[in-house]
């Protein structure tokens, strides 16, 4: 089976519109431009936002170096909620990141809740991904596994102790079409289907395995440079614990 990585999320980052996938060519960004804000609404129609769900710097080499998360009232920005700083090594490889929260009993006002921990290959694939909780002692961590140079397995474990796995599949130009969520028996829960305009990553749609429903709808449109600018995530089951919402993105000119 081939297979590759897609990222952020999560958020894993998790990380995820009802208009036809499309670009779109009005007021588009640079080039690679850099990310500076996401802005979260509540539907495709909304024109104003609900919150800034994240803000960007970058040093000096045009990395990603603070993501914070503003305290957002009344269209104004009155605090930080939480802030991840960014760390790379010598070879410009993500290897930490830390993430405070807001903490009013903290003498910074801030509090360390978590950091992540990234571990490569000497050819440079992310070989593991390791989640740390400074203040309860507890870490997890998630292991990368590569098929002919192409992710084939990703197994998230708590402790010792596998807590699920993921499997990907590619069509023959190694973009990844299919990713299979499993149990940590080998039982299957959940599979997305990916579908793309040309390289871009336009549509995912998740599935319950067991009945084939069809669960949420994540939909991306891109300006002619590539850019995304906007993503819309349906959830498609009454029996959802996640609300629908749409998130758009600003870039630095």
């Amino acid at each position: 089976m081939k297979t590759k990585l897609s990222l952020f999320g999560l958020f894993s980052l998790i990380i995820l519109s009802i208009t036809s996938c499309q670009k779109d060519d009005s007021s588009p960004a640079p080039i690679n431009a850099k990310l500076k804000q996401v802005l979260l609404y509540s539907t495709i129609d909304s024109k104003e936002p609900i919150n800034i769900v994240e803000e960007y710097e970058y040093d000096d080499d045009g990395k990603i170096s603070k993501v914070s998360s503003p305290m957002y009232n009344n269209g104004t920005i009155v605090g930080t909620i939480k802030y991840d700083i960014y760390d790379y090594n010598t070879s410009g490889q993500l290897i930490k990141i830390n993430n405070y929260n807001a903490n009013s009993n903290s003498p910074t006002g801030f509090i360390n809740l978590k950091n992540t921990l990234y571990n490569y290959s000497p050819d440079g694939k992310k070989i593991k991904e390791t989640i740390e909780y400074p203040l309860g002692g507890i870490s997890e961590y998630t292991d990368f596994e590569y098929e002919n140079g192409l992710l084939s397995k990703t197994s998230k474990y708590s402790g010792n102790r596998m807590e699920s796995y993921t499997e990907y599949e590619y069509d023959k130009t190694d973009k990844v079409i299919k990713e299979l969520f499993y149990a940590y028996d080998g039982q299957c829960l959940t599979y997305t289907i990916h579908t793309y305009t040309g390289s871009l990553q336009t549509k995912s749609d998740l599935y319950v395995f067991s009945s084939n429903s069809h669960y949420r709808s994540i939909n991306r449109i891109f300006d002619r440079n590539n850019n995304i600018i906007t993503l819309e995530s349906k959830e498609l089951s009454l029996y959802s614990s996640l609300m629908s919402y749409v998130l758009r993105y600003e870039y630095f000119e």
